[in-house]
């Protein structure tokens, strides 16, 4: 069955505010109100993205805490989380205490990060760039040690710990892991780094920006993977992060969207039409829902939808009407 998360707009309110009081009110009415909307429409999770100098916004765990407290059921979800960016002990202790007061609801999609600004970030933070996805797994080894019941240990390249123990766990299980990849094409096989770390603690992949054909050739590999791993991989969730903007027409569908990204990432420059239409669905119901049908016929089964407009409580309303 097909379920839909939403992503809140956790940068939208820093950028379209114009002092913290603004920012305070838009975070309550934008983030916190449109997470209890999403839950009301019938939608199955929420998510927030992640950046600490590279694109600012709410850090994503303290939002998803915030979030926990208005709703009741909605899976509270990061979409992508940069873990490479902190320390792995404190990874571990906020991720558990989310999943302790959102009752086990928490989900994590995790990455490493791309563009000029993500490696100034890196650089900024003391984290090497080049090396950031042998930092990632360094730090979720950890991180999965500390969700366990024994005190960890760890002599790596970048940590050292002695018998370190944060003391609380995750609720219930612990939150399953999304690996989340962009620009390459699944067809021709899965890099190495991205295989290793799906094979080694993959629950999930979480893709953005690929055709129909990719992603089916791509979760059929990736299970593939968890399988020859010696894991389960009849549970290996099939997630797809996609921009979605619902309009009369897919010309000013496209041009919001492109006003919004531009904004949003403004190191891209001008973007084409058909560097928009790779990011997800734009245009009337009719296409939007097309979009839906042909990417769950070829395995997704969970969408992770950004709104990459400027009127957020419109969209998530055009959408559910589409798809609850």
């Amino acid at each position: 069955m097909v379920s839909h998360g939403f992503v809140l707009p956790t940068r939208g309110v820093v950028l379209s505010a114009d002092d913290s009081l603004e920012q305070a009110a838009r975070v309550q009415s934008e983030v916190i109100g449109l997470a209890r909307r999403a839950e009301a429409f019938g939608f199955d999770g929420v998510w927030a993205g992640d950046s600490v100098l590279a694109k600012p916004r709410l850090e994503p765990l303290s939002t998803l805490a915030a979030v926990a407290g208005a709703t009741e059921s909605v899976t509270l979800g990061s979409a992508v989380y940069l873990p490479q960016l902190r320390n792995p002990v404190h990874v571990a202790h906020q991720t558990a205490t989310v999943d302790q007061v959102s009752g086990g609801r928490l989900a994590l999609g995790v990455g490493v990060g791309v563009g000029s600004g993500v490696a100034t970030e890196h650089d900024q933070l003391d984290v090497p760039y080049d090396r950031r996805g042998v930092v990632l797994d360094e730090g979720l080894e950890i991180v999965e040690g500390l969700w366990d019941d024994e005190p960890v240990s760890a002599d790596g390249g970048f940590f050292e710990l002695r018998d370190a123990d944060i003391g609380i766990r995750p609720c219930g299980r612990s939150p399953p892991i999304y690996i989340a990849s962009a620009t390459f094409d699944p067809r021709d096989g899965f890099p190495r780094q991205i295989r290793d770390r799906m094979a080694a603690r993959g629950d999930g992949w979480l893709p953005i920006g690929m055709s129909t054909e990719m992603y089916e050739a791509g979760i059929e590999r990736a299970r593939e993977i968890v399988d020859d791993a010696g894991r389960d991989a009849s549970s290996f969730g099939a997630a797809y992060y996609q921009d979605v903007v619902i309009a009369e027409t897919e010309a000013d569908a496209i041009e919001q969207a492109r006003t919004f990204l531009e904004r949003y990432y403004p190191s891209w420059g001008e973007l084409s039409d058909d560097d928009v239409r790779k990011r997800g669905a734009f245009g009337p119901p009719s296409v939007v829902a097309d979009h839906l049908e042909r990417y769950a016929d070829a395995g997704v089964e969970k969408f992770v939808t950004r709104f990459t407009a400027a009127d957020q409580r419109e969209q998530l309303q055009r959408f559910a009407d589409i798809v609850v």
